[in-house]
């Protein structure tokens, strides 16, 4: 086996033309630069360079030799790059699992930021449910995992995003958009679109509703926000969902009231730690956390009644 060691000192004596001027280059003493020359000679069994009235000139063997050098050096090199940007968090993959109702809005908009700064990183982005999510974390599946309830396990690191208010999401010419604040009672009689029963935050809205006894009928459940944007779009009625969708100024025909009591979307992240985390996952939950928090700030001036 060639020592890689050894083809540097004969690469750089190629280069400099001299033993002297390799041992510059290198940082190591002449003897050095000469000994380790007979040794790659005696490793290949060739001369590699001849000494001609006091010049030191190649061979046409280390001629013919020194492309296929050059071409090692130029891998090692990219080797070394392709190591730095790994710990750098530039380069690899990623592969987020997601509820549907985050994977669209604060989930898609950190990968397109994260995108933007690490281009050599490829995602693979799966929306599935919240147990669907957990499972591809602790399988290892996915490399992080972003879900809207504060579930996880001791096999995982978890790690709270923001903490968002769900709105009242209606056409803009409803009755209710005029009001500051929506309650229960204001709800009265209509047709509500919102998340099933067996999820945290379509548990919260039912609870909330039965405890002021209003006569408001879900008629619609939903597993991501953006059928409920839909719904209430069409005219179908009231949702009770996270506001977030409405910030991505595709649904211009609906508006975001405050609903009190409050109750709070808080997406969190996920990472498993069965096995060590990569460099880019970590980097991934950070941008995470901005843009959610981002997300919690636009969507609170939103409904802010003053600014309304």
């Amino acid at each position: 086996m060639v020592n890689v060691r050894h083809l540097a000192v004969f690469r750089a004596v190629a280069k400099t033309g001299s033993v002297s001027g390799a041992a510059r280059v290198l940082h190591i003493s002449q003897p050095a630069v000469t000994k380790t020359l007979h040794l790659l000679e005696e490793e290949l069994g060739l001369q590699l360079f001849q000494r001609i009235k006091g010049r030191l000139l190649i061979t046409p063997e280390a001629q013919a030799l020194l492309p296929q050098v050059e071409r090692l050096f130029g891998q090692v090199d990219a080797v070394h790059q392709y190591t730095q940007e790994i710990r750098s968090g530039h380069v690899g993959s990623l592969t987020v699992a997601s509820v549907a109702t985050l994977s669209s809005t604060i989930v898609a908009t950190a990968i397109s930021r994260f995108s933007a700064g690490h281009p050599k990183v490829l995602f693979d982005l799966r929306a599935q449910s919240t147990r669907q999510v957990i499972e591809s974390v602790r399988n290892n599946q996915a490399d992080v995992g972003v879900i809207d309830v504060s579930e996880g396990g001791s096999d995982m690191d978890v790690t709270e995003l923001c903490r968002a208010d769900l709105g009242c999401v209606m056409r803009h010419d409803h009755p209710l958009a005029s009001l500051r604040l929506i309650s229960p009672a204001d709800l009265a009689g209509e047709t509500i679109i919102t998340f099933a029963e067996d999820t945290q935050m379509g548990w919260a809205v039912r609870d909330a509703l039965r405890k002021k006894k209003s006569s408001s009928v879900i008629l619609f459940t939903v597993n991501q926000t953006f059928s409920a944007y839909a719904l209430a779009q069409s005219g179908s009625g009231v949702a009770l969902v996270d506001p977030f969708p409405l910030l991505l100024g595709v649904f211009p025909e609906l508006k975001v009231r405050p609903f009190r009591p409050s109750i709070h979307s808080r997406p969190h992240a996920l990472i498993g730690n069965s096995r060590p985390a990569s460099m880019i996952a970590r980097e991934f939950v950070k941008e995470l956390r901005e843009v959610a928090n981002e997300f919690a700030l636009r969507s609170e001036a939103l409904m802010r009644p003053q600014a309304q």
